[in-house]
């Protein structure tokens, strides 16, 4: 009876123990076999253009700059324009000290009166004598005297007048005048200051256009051609752009630094861009028209090491690129092939359709036919 009665304790004792085990376990629901749900964000596979283009760096240069001197090595008189004064070609922009220079004028013109009138006299004179000459009147050495005088009067005129043309230009010269039309960048001396043919008196500048020179490396010199457009950027005016086109490439590489020299014109009616900033520039070197594209950041790179045979280092790196296109809330895993990308879209040659949803967010954490719910669709 007593071996029933513990026989009895223990059984209690193990189905308490059991009870509690299973007490401590979940139990099996159908919510642990659910498959895990990640959110995406998404967009549409569009067309649109695309554009390949190369990245240079340059300074700001007026289209066209020309340096004023002063000839004539004396004080400055006058000044008629200062900094940033408009002035159009022949326009006045200052004047010399002049007064020997006029004086020199009145000289030579009192000069030339003086011998015209001794050449008149002897034109007479020879008219006469080569009448007389004629009659037999006047030997012929006679004759060839007076020739010989009129002669020398004429010269004395013909020389006189190119004293006085010569002082009237130095005249001229004292009066120092725009060679183009354009804007005053600089002004060397004020009113007094001595001035030298050495030294600029003046910077004329027109900005109605601007260009840029840069240098192209010898790799790049057969995509650069002229008439490519150009986008540039400055740092006066963040994140607006401004358009240009190639103009011009030189013929010739420099030897030092195996570069040749391209020049880049930009519209600048409006003078905003200024001579001397640092520019950005970026020239269209090919363009596709209405192709797929897709962002750039949707795209995930996968690389492998393909073994091309022969010895075990002979291989190369292979990338494959991938995106995943939802098909009712199932993310698909797709590879595809790229070809033009210009800042943050690429071009699509195959493994998409227009229009076809592909994911941008969220990406890095699927798998292929994993389960989304889309959070959002952006363009």
């Amino acid at each position: 009876m007593k071996f029933k009665y513990q026989y009895l304790i223990i059984t209690i004792i193990i189905a308490i123990v059991i009870f509690c085990n299973n007490c401590g376990k979940p139990k099996a629901t159908d919510n642990n076999k659910t498959e895990r749900v990640f959110p995406v964000r998404v967009t549409k596979v569009e067309r649109g253009d695309v554009e390949s283009k190369i990245a240079y760096l340059g300074n700001l240069e007026p289209y066209k700059e020309v340096h004023v001197y002063s000839t004539i090595p004396t004080r400055l008189k006058k000044l008629e324009v200062d900094i940033n004064d408009r002035v159009e070609e022949g326009d006045l922009l200052a004047v010399v000290d002049n007064i020997k220079i006029k004086q020199a004028v009145l000289q030579a013109e009192a000069g030339l009166k003086s011998v015209q009138a001794q050449f008149e006299n002897m034109l007479i004179e020879w008219q006469r004598t080569q009448k007389l000459y004629e009659q037999k009147a006047v030997s012929k050495s006679q004759y060839d005297g007076v020739k010989a005088q009129k002669e020398a009067a004429e010269a004395a005129v013909n020389q006189m007048k190119a004293g006085l043309k010569s002082v009237k230009e130095q005249l001229n010269d004292t009066y120092i005048k725009a060679p183009i039309s354009g804007i005053i960048s600089m002004r060397t001396y004020n009113v007094g200051d001595q001035t030298s043919p050495q030294l600029p008196a003046f910077s004329i500048v027109q900005m109605e256009k601007i260009k840029i020179n840069i240098d192209i490396v010898e790799s790049q010199i057969e995509l650069i051609k002229p008439g490519q457009k150009a986008y540039i950027y400055v740092d006066t005016y963040p994140g607006e752009v401004f358009s240009g086109k190639v103009d011009k490439k030189y013929p010739t590489i420099n030897p030092l630094t195996r570069t040749i020299k391209c020049e880049i014109i930009i519209d600048n009616a409006d003078h905003r861009l200024k001579p001397g900033g640092f520019a950005r520039v970026e020239i269209v070197v090919d363009k596709h028209e209405n192709v797929l594209i897709v962002p750039k950041h949707t795209i995930i790179e996968k690389t492998s090491l393909e073994y091309l045979g022969g010895e075990i280092r002979n291989t190369r790196i292979m990338t494959d690129q991938y995106v995943f296109v939802i098909k009712d809330s199932i993310a698909i895993m797709r590879k595809i092939q790229t070809e033009l990308e210009s800042d943050n879209i690429i071009e699509v040659l195959s493994g998409l359709a227009f229009e076809e949803t592909i994911v941008t967010i969220g990406q890095y954490d699927l798998s292929d036919s994993s389960l989304v719910k889309i959070i959002d669709e952006g363009k």
